[in-house]
């Protein structure tokens, strides 16, 4: 097929139909593990809870500020994430695909602490 030619397979049987298959599968799993978290760490059922409680509990001792301890999770999600690419792990927890998962749901989970945080100051 020449550059200038149209692929005329059906997108699944593409490299990017693979892709966003592959996308929106890790993304759907990414939101029910959000789910699952956010009722089980966030304290989600009581008057003060909510997605960023754990956080905001660590800021209201002065540790780090919100976004900070946000950060700092990612990082050892990314830290974790070259270590899984790099070594042979030999731990049966560690999945790649669980510290791709996590690496999402922090990214969504800073965006829309920002997010929240522009509404309640708007």
């Amino acid at each position: 097929m020449g550059a200038r030619e149209i692929d005329a397979r059906p997108l699944e049987q593409t490299a990017t139909g693979r892709l966003l298959d592959l996308h929106e599968g890790l993304c759907n799993r990414a939101r029910e593990l959000m789910s699952k978290k956010n009722h089980d760490y966030t304290n989600a059922q009581s008057a003060k809870g909510g997605p960023f409680a754990n956080f905001e509990h660590v800021a209201s001792f002065g540790v780090a500020t919100v976004e900070q301890g946000m950060f700092a999770r990612f990082t050892d999600k990314v830290a974790r994430l070259g270590t899984l690419l790099t070594r042979d792990i030999r731990v049966i927890d560690e999945k790649l695909e669980d510290t791709i998962l996590d690496i999402i749901n922090y990214s969504i989970l800073i965006a829309a602490y920002k997010a929240e945080k522009a509404r309640v100051n708007s």
